[in-house]
């Protein structure tokens, strides 16, 4: 990367930063330089606190192990994923999960929402069978005060 565009890419961060926006800041910082989320978590937090970056080139996951990592996302097996990503890169197990998820939420963004379905269902599943059981206990009142 030339000094202009590392400049630019630099100003970027900071703006980002200073917004608030570390998140972006970071991702601002993985898209430019390939950079792990480990990584790049920690070169902009050296950034807000006034220092520079880590220079040298950061490690990244080889394309067949990147390709092996979606592909068990695709196929729902997240665990095994975390352990291609861990192994590949030799990362700790948080750090290969943050990674996975990223992945995981850039290959279906609703993904979150899928694993909270299950729950909504259930809420709804409760509510129908209170309804239910109060309606039986508001029939059997009437019945008794009716006699029968």
């Amino acid at each position: 990367m030339d000094t202009p565009s590392l400049q630019k890419l630099l100003d970027d961060i900071k703006a980002e930063i200073a917004a608030g926006n570390k998140i972006l800041a970071i991702k601002l910082y993985r898209d430019a330089t390939g950079a792990g989320l480990a990584e790049a978590k920690q070169a902009v937090e050296l950034l807000a606190a006034g220092k520079p970056p880590p220079t040298g080139a950061a490690p990244s996951l080889s394309a067949d192990a990147m390709r092996e990592v979606r592909a068990l996302l695709i196929a729902g097996k997240k665990i095994e994923a975390v352990k291609v990503y861990r192994t590949a890169m030799g990362v700790d197990l948080k750090d290969a999960k943050d990674v996975v998820d990223g992945l995981e939420h850039e290959l279906d963004p609703d993904a979150d929402m899928v694993r909270e379905a299950p729950t909504g269902r259930a809420r709804r599943l409760a509510a129908i069978v209170a309804l239910i059981v109060v309606g039986l206990a508001l029939l059997l009142y009437l019945l008794s005060l009716r006699g029968v």
